[in-house]
């Protein structure tokens, strides 16, 4: 049970880092006022909307962050459908390893990402 619930939370995991890794969308006119965001980022919810490059805090606005886990939650249930199909594969020692190890590097690059997105 332990392995399962495991397996769920790093399959939403990687989901979800990578859905705000390619759903990075530039805005039209984006540079015509650098006040305005000149990208957003999110998937299913919009998530962020990126700065003019030097014009970031070097982080994201607090109230962005509801949003963001929100959307992390969307993509938990997503892998709770995943693992339920994928079934006893999930469970497996070696496999989990993998998707573990897998999680923790993309929500390393994932907040190297923001960092930079908000530079």
């Amino acid at each position: 049970m332990k392995n399962k619930i495991l397996s769920i939370i790093s399959i939403g995991t990687i989901l979800h880092w990578l859905s705000l890794f390619f759903s990075y969308k530039k805005l039209p006119n984006a540079y015509e006022n650098i006040n305005e965001p000149i990208a957003t980022g999110g998937f299913p919810l919009k998530i962020f909307e990126y700065p003019v490059p030097p014009m970031g805090n070097d982080w994201p606005p607090t109230d962005t962050w509801p949003t963001f886990f929100l959307n992390l939650g969307v993509w938990i249930i997503i892998g709770l459908i995943i693992s339920l199909i994928l079934g006893k594969k999930t469970e497996d020692k070696k496999i989990l390893k993998i998707i573990n190890t897998s999680a923790i590097i993309l929500s390393i690059l994932g907040m190297f990402y923001i960092t930079l997105k908000f530079d």
